[in-house]
């Protein structure tokens, strides 16, 4: 039953917050910050480091409180289950509820914590007491991992503009179809009508809605930074960033006059 003890415990990785932040969101702003897609960065299991090429394979996605494990072929692509979380505790509660074939129903107790870089979470074997402490030393049947956010690896690839709008007004028909984007890890290359864009990125996944820093490397616009919001839906990447040195929109439409700008993109 490796397999299904290892997906029921594995979970999600993303960026840090404050504690300020974390105690004054409600249950359902503490799970907005899991959705979407996770890589595992490191991990062990009752003392013993996994295998690297376990780790580098495995992916999780949330969708609500349901996870499933998408693209980790050797470990099982029908791992899935329920998550729930009570951000109170000190350290932080989630419950793993496995929702598979193999070993359905069966509840793992764990804790979870945001890191500089992303998030760890350590869990004990099903009907077994909760971790006190992020650690698996032999013989305790725990299960701690390190994941961060694989929104950059999702990212990655070609897009076409399917949609666009600046000032509250629709981008006209022959600009969108004449524009194009590529991302590349933390760089993106592209076109939108005559403007071309060159820049660099930095995503903080672990917000509701997401966050994206973007600045202009080259063109007229060299060093013009720009604070979005954005999110992926499959194969849809939807961005909206304000105007240089205006606050960062909270919502994926703009207003008139704002000079907020918003790009629906999907890969080719």
């Amino acid at each position: 039953m490796r397999f299904s003890r290892f997906a029921a415990f594995s979970l999600v990785a993303i960026f840090s917050s404050s504690v300020v932040q974390a105690l004054n969101e409600t249950p359902s702003q503490e799970l907005a910050r899991f959705q979407g897609s996770w890589a595992l960065i490191s991990g062990e299991r009752d003392g013993v480091r996994l295998a690297e090429t376990e780790v580098a394979k495995t992916r999780i996605h949330f969708d609500g409180s349901n996870f499933d494990f998408p693209d980790a072929a050797e470990i099982g692509t029908s791992q899935k289950g329920v998550i729930t979380i009570d951000a109170s505790q000190n350290p932080k509660w989630m419950d793993s509820i496995s929702t598979s074939k193999n070993g359905k129903g069966e509840i793992s107790l764990g804790i979870y914590e945001f890191t500089e870089t992303g998030y760890r979470i350590c869990f004990a074997a099903p009907g077994k007491p909760r971790p006190s402490a992020f650690s698996s030393k032999p013989g305790t049947g725990h299960d701690l991992q390190y994941w961060k956010s694989a929104d950059s690896i999702m990212l990655n690839g070609s897009y076409q503009l399917v949609k666009g709008e600046l000032n509250a007004n629709a981008i006209e028909d022959s600009v969108r179809k004449s524009s194009s984007l590529t991302m590349d890890g933390d760089k993106h290359f592209g076109k939108v009508g005559d403007s071309l864009i060159t820049g660099t990125h930095k995503l903080n996944p672990n917000k509701s809605p997401k966050e994206i820093d973007s600045i202009h490397s080259q063109g007229p616009m060299k060093g013009q930074s720009y604070l979005g919001i954005y999110k992926l839906e499959k194969d849809v990447w939807t961005v909206c960033f304000a105007a240089p040195g205006k606050p960062r929109p909270r919502e994926f439409s703009t207003r008139a006059g704002s000079d907020e700008l918003l790009h629906v993109w999907k890969k080719k």
